[in-house]
């Protein structure tokens, strides 16, 4: 049996409200026709006394009064209720055919209410039994009355079809309205489920995804969009061309939506950017489908849109090409002079050249060799850094670690007639960080430092700032100007100034340094001026130092340290 409820509850109540007035007003029509009846303005045969009258028309006034009970109040009885009221009726209604006014006139009206009530409430099958229950009625009315005339009988049987055929057929309708109902509610719900669910996958994608009707107006849109364009506004019934303003590399507007209409199929696109409000842009990667009908059927036609922002994708992949363009160019110059110079090193000795002459040779290939060896260590120490291979945190003994980089490099400042002096400004304490990342900025910075310092030397000052511990490399150098500031940190930018070109090196070795700095979470700064040296710090905070931790006061040092407190 199909319940009204399970419809749609408004159309439930809509039509429960129907029925409730009509069997709540149909007992006063019947209670005012069974007063004609008794006064013999109708024809009174089948009336019995006004006792029973009374006894029905009070039933009668208990069930409708019952009704507007529930009608007033917007109460839902309970099916219990339901049932006792319908028996009722029906007692009722039996007998008032019985004792008052026959089965036919006014009471059809009555007893066809009483059938489309059941049938609301309990189905088919009720209405079947409430018409069984009228030919019930129809015969024992004949039988109570042997003496009918046959316009009598014929009136009780017509009677008897009419309201039969008119309860059914309403009982089959209303079946048939409500199967129907019901397949269209069945099929709204799984619509609305299948969108709820289609909504549920887009806004937990995180790409951007904007569908569009053939107009090009936003229909559905998910929280990545919002995310991607940066705002909080609706942009349902927004145009995707006017939430999305593109531009090619040349600078020229790109209506999306034309290339769409124009193309007719699915396609996508890399080389679009938008503009930001900070003056910055945004590469874009979009995927555009068209949403179109099967084949000989008619429907919605649209857009769904497939947005990402690739700007650091795109921006990586500019740094790779420039990054093997110039690595190549690098590379190029040093192999071909080694080439060269062990080829002429090569006729030298077949033509047994003088020693000095093979010596030079060699010296030259061997510097190439060097060079080479260096590039591909910054290129390593890069690459390290880059996979974050060796960043793993340890235990340092800081002093450990100045002392080994002055034993490695007081030779080497010794060579050129530099000094190489260390002031230690406090307690060294012990840190907690990649050991092979800051030896490898230390080097760095001490390699540069004896490298462009020609006279004077370089001093290693380590002192307390506030919290933090700042480890400075001082040298007497050629310094930089302020337009080579600029480009300090840049990879395989190398000053054009002559005394900077008089010295080999790959450019990377303070790009390397930065990069490391970075991983480690520690500042490198410098201060420079041309002619007067410069200055590079390391600046560990506080949370990479091991609190607590320290050196005895006076540590064992090699000769030329100096300390201070």
């Amino acid at each position: 049996m199909t319940r009204p409820s399970e419809i749609s509850n408004s159309y439930y109540q809509r039509l429960l409200t129907i029925v409730s007035m009509a069997a709540a007003g149909v007992p006063f029509l019947l209670i005012g026709f069974g007063f004609l009846v008794k006064y013999g303005a109708l024809d009174n045969s089948y009336y019995a006394g006004d006792t029973i009258f009374y006894a029905i028309s009070l039933g009668y006034l208990i069930c409708s009064l019952t009704e507007i009970r529930y009608i007033v109040t917007r109460t839902n009885p309970s099916l219990a209720s339901y049932i006792i009221l319908s028996i009722a009726f029906h007692i009722l209604g039996i007998l008032f055919a019985l004792f008052v006014c026959g089965v036919y006139s006014p009471f059809l009206f009555a007893w066809i209410i009483m059938a489309v009530s059941v049938d609301i409430y309990f189905g088919f099958i009720a209405t079947l039994l409430s018409d069984l229950s009228l030919a019930a009625t129809c015969f024992i009315a004949y039988l109570m009355h042997p003496g009918l005339s046959s316009q009598d009988q014929l009136n009780m049987m017509i009677s008897l079809v009419f309201i039969t055929a008119a309860s059914l057929a309403m009982a089959l309708l209303r079946e048939t309205n409500d199967a129907e109902r019901l397949d269209l509610a069945k099929t709204r719900d799984r619509a609305a489920f299948q969108r709820e669910r289609l909504l549920t996958l887009i806004n937990s994608m995180g790409d951007a995804v904007v569908t569009t009707n053939q107009n090009g107006e936003i229909t559905v849109y998910n929280a990545a969009t919002l995310s991607l364009l940066d705002t909080n506004k609706n942009l349902q019934g927004t145009t995707i061309d006017d939430a999305l303003i593109l531009k090619n590399v040349a600078g020229k507007r790109v209506k999306i939506l034309s290339e769409a209409e124009k193309r007719k199929r699915m396609f996508s696109r890399t080389d679009l950017v938008r503009n930001l409000e900070n003056g910055e842009t945004m590469n874009l990667y979009i995927n555009v489908a068209p949403v179109q009908p099967s084949y000989h059927t008619e429907g919605e036609r649209g857009y769904i849109f497939l947005l990402r922002d690739i700007t650091k994708e795109k921006s990586l992949e500019e740094e790779r090409d420039e990054f093997i363009s110039v690595v190549s160019h690098e590379l190029r110059t040093p192999v071909a002079i080694a080439e060269g110079t062990i080829s002429n090193l090569m006729i030298l000795q077949d033509k047994g050249a003088a020693k000095t002459m093979v010596q030079t040779a060699a010296k030259d290939a061997h510097e190439q060799i060097l060079y080479l060896a260096k590039l591909i260590n910054d290129l390593s120490a890069l690459s390290r850094a880059e996979r974050g291979i060796g960043s793993d945190a340890e235990i340092i003994d800081l002093n450990s670690v100045i002392q080994d980089i002055y034993k490695e490099y007081q030779p080497r400042a010794a060579e050129k007639g530099l000094s190489l002096d260390l002031e230690i400004n406090a307690k060294l304490p012990q840190l907690q960080t990649s050991k092979l990342y800051l030896e490898e900025i230390m080097q760095n910075l001490m390699t540069n430092a004896i490298k462009y310092t020609r006279e004077g030397g370089i001093t290693v000052i380590i002192s307390q700032q506030k919290s933090n511990l700042q480890i400075a490399f001082r040298d007497t150098g050629i310094g930089m100007s302020s337009a080579d500031q600029k480009h300090m940190f840049e990879k395989f930018y190398r000053s054009e100034d002559y005394r900077t070109r008089e010295t080999s090196g790959t450019g990377l070795g303070l790009y390397v340094c930065k990069k490391l700095a970075d991983k480690l979470k520690v500042s490198l700064t410098f201060v420079s001026r041309l002619n007067h040296g410069s200055t590079f710090t390391i600046t560990i905070p506080k949370n990479l130092i091991i609190e607590g931790s320290q050196l005895p006061e006076r540590p064992s040092l090699p000769t030329g340290f100096v300390m201070t407190h």
